[in-house]
């Protein structure tokens, strides 16, 4: 009983990291069955086995750079480094997913719209939008 008091002690530091990543997992999943059940796509044991598998490896690589970090080479951020490649993955799963569904591609979108205004212009454009709204 002490030992895992002593484990949730020391990986109390990530409990927002670790929780962050399961729920972008769980999203991911959630909209891949519906982007596979809307295509007509079979839904196979070994995609739910990937998932899981990406649970405990994510989370051992999340755990094992904050160890490195904390530990070994203080002065480079690995924990954010790492993390912030594994969300990304996801979020980009993600929006495939939401483009197999809905028939929308997010990235050409985006990449639209900072071509046609520019990213400053872009992101000036959204900041006047919400400020509208908000009025």
């Amino acid at each position: 009983m002490h030992l895992i008091f002593w484990l949730l002690t020391m990986l109390s530091p990530l409990s927002g990291v670790l929780t962050t990543i399961m729920f972008l997992i769980v999203v991911d999943f959630i909209t891949g069955t519906y982007a596979a059940l809307k295509s007509g796509t079979m839904i196979r044991s070994e995609k739910i086995a990937n998932t899981i598998s990406k649970f405990f490896i994510y989370n051992l690589v999340i755990v094992s750079a904050y160890f490195i970090e904390k530990h070994i080479v203080n002065e480079v951020p690995f924990l954010k480094i790492i993390a912030g490649f594994i969300a990304i993955t996801e979020i980009k799963s993600i929006l495939e997913n939401y483009n197999s569904i809905y028939g929308v591609n997010i990235f050409k979108v985006l990449r639209g719209l900072l071509h046609q205004y520019g990213f400053r212009e872009a992101i000036k454009q959204v900041y006047d939008e919400e400020k509208k709204e908000k009025v």
